[in-house]
């Protein structure tokens, strides 16, 4: 038999440990957000690297790391170019010199409207350029 006394008991036991359960799921879901985002970049930066490997051109560059970084959204992330194509050594003769691509994503954080702050993931990655004009 039920004593009267323990009506409401699972209703508070709800309540106090319910703000827990969210916080550990936003938690959750803002880990796998990093880390997709990571493999994403890290995997965008060697295809552009690469492709600027062999084609010593920034436009070329950014189409790549555009056609690999999904799922993320191409227009947010962040390219740099180590040196430029207009740079020494890439504008005299390139071949043996280092080609240098690094990206940045900012991850948009669950309750961002609550002063949470935003979390920057980058990738980065280096080929020799085999290019010869």
């Amino acid at each position: 038999m039920r004593r009267a006394a323990d009506d409401g008991q699972a209703l508070i036991e709800l309540a106090l440990v319910l703000p827990f359960l969210l916080a550990f799921a936003f938690g959750l879901v803002l880990v796998t957000d990093v880390g997709i985002a990571r493999l994403a970049l890290a995997h965008a930066a060697a295809e552009g690297a690469r492709v600027g490997s062999l084609t010593n051109d920034d436009e070329r560059i950014a189409h790549a790391i555009a056609a690999a970084v999904a799922p993320l959204p191409a227009d947010r992330v962040a390219i740099r170019i180590a040196p430029s194509e207009h740079e020494a050594p890439r504008a005299n003769d390139p071949r043996g010199s280092t080609l240098r691509v690094e990206l940045r994503y900012v991850v948009p954080v669950p309750l961002g409207f609550a002063g949470m702050p935003s979390v920057a993931v980058g990738g980065s990655a280096a080929r020799m350029i085999e290019w010869t004009p």
